[in-house]
């Protein structure tokens, strides 16, 4: 099984420079910009260390 991280420790990974703030990672979450889709915790996000950006108006992956 793939390892959960928080999305604070995903971004990290997947962003080297200029990593998205908090709030703008949980926005991402809610909108389900990021596949697959992360899961709720308590208040913290979950999410697959494998998971990917996905612009919903481009239909690309980052």
């Amino acid at each position: 099984m793939k390892k959960l991280l928080t999305l604070e420790a995903w971004a990290a990974l997947r962003y080297s420079e200029q990593v998205p703030s908090i709030n703008t990672l949980r926005l991402w979450a809610r909108e389900g910009r990021i596949q697959p889709q992360p899961v709720k915790h308590g208040r913290t996000y979950r999410v697959l260390e494998n998971a990917k950006y996905y612009c919903p108006f481009t239909g690309e992956s980052a």
